[in-house]
Order: C-alpha cells, then structure tokens, then sequence
C-alpha cells in the first residue's frame, strides 16, 4: 500500500498461499485479511487481467472489513478501489471516494495510509485535468504537507516528493519537475522502498 514492497511472483505466491491456509482452517478472520493482501498485491501487477480479479477481491475484503468494524483495513482497500476506479477511466467517480476517504483520514486522525490516500486523490485529479481539478490537486498536497509529524516519518515525506513532481510535470514547469523527481528517486533508494523505486524509474 505505502510502496515499501513490489507486488512481484513471490508476493503473489505468499499471498495465495495465506488465504489457501486461512481457508483449510476455518479462520474466517485471517481468511478475509489474507483476501485484502491478495487484492493489494493483484492490484500492482502490469496485466489488466490481474487488476480486474483484484477489483473483485478488494470489493469483497473491503465488505469483509466493514462488517468487522476494521477502519484501517476497510480504507486500505477503499485507496485502492479509487485508484483502481480511475485507472478504468472513471474518474469522477474515482475523484469522489478519493476526496471521502482523504477527508475522513484527516477527520479521526488516522496517519498510517494518509499520505496513500492524498496520492489516490492527487493522480485521479490529475486525470481529470482541469483547471480546478490542479488547484485542488495543490491543495490536497498542502493539506498533507502541513501535517505535524515527528522527523523523518516518510510514510509522508515520500509520497509528497513523487506528488510535487507530478503536479509540476502537469504544470509543464520541467526545472521543478526534475528536481522533485530525482529527490524522490533519491529518497526512495536510500529507503531500499522498491515499489517507489519502480515508480521514481517510470517517470520521464
């Protein structure tokens, strides 16, 4: 979720493997989580295939969620969902669960998956384009950035670079563009976080 890991064949396997013994032992619990992994890692594989299945999975391990009362969970796969929804080519709709769940993170001060949920609601503004979806592309990033963290806490910092730089790159400002995009390459090897090295190497 945060970019620490790469969804590649082993994360695959280890999921699958996860729900296949929640499964064999009646863990209803661990079988639902063991779901959420699944779909999370399905959902960053290259094929339209295995993001389809993860859309699936995801809206059922979100429900799961929801029925035990699991905020984080339920969120994690709510990002994922909007991310998802937008990369389709729903991004209204995408820019709406996006901007809910960002508002609700912010509201009850849940910290761990915000700086995952403010970049699902930055990309689907991207998308969209317009003039105000910019302006308020900028804001949700200032809105994150104005967070008070202890040092050093990149769950943030990190997703801000990559953010900053998108948001120049749509801009057309290419002197801003570069310099927040080999800080973020920069911050994420040194973080060995390779799902954000993936990223950072994609960026022109």
């Amino acid at each position: 979720m945060t970019g620490a890991l790469l969804a590649d064949d082993d994360a695959v396997r280890g999921t699958a493997e996860a729900a296949r013994i929640a499964e064999e032992r009646g863990d209803d619990v661990a079988l639902e989580l063991a779901h959420l992994a699944q779909g999370l890692v399905l959902s960053r594989r290259p094929t339209v295939a295995d993001r389809d299945v993860a859309l699936e999975v995801l809206r059922r391990a979100r429900d799961a969620q929801v029925r035990q009362r699991h905020l984080v969970y339920t969120t994690m796969a709510d990002i994922r969902i909007a991310e998802l929804t937008a990369e389709a080519g729903e991004v209204h709709g995408a820019i709406e669960r996006a901007r809910s769940i960002v508002d609700r993170l912010f509201e009850n001060g849940e910290m761990f998956v915000r700086g995952a949920a403010t970049a699902a609601l930055v990309e689907s503004l991207l998308r969209g384009g317009s003039d105000s979806d910019l302006l308020e592309a900028e804001a949700a990033i200032e809105r994150l950035a104005a967070v008070p963290t202890d040092p050093g806490f990149v769950l943030n910092e990190i997703p801000l670079l990559r953010l900053r730089a998108l948001l120049a790159h749509a801009h057309g400002d290419d002197v801003a563009y570069r310099d927040y995009r080999d800080r973020y390459r920069t911050m994420a090897e040194s973080l060995a976080f390779e799902g954000h090295m993936k990223w950072a190497e994609a960026m022109p």
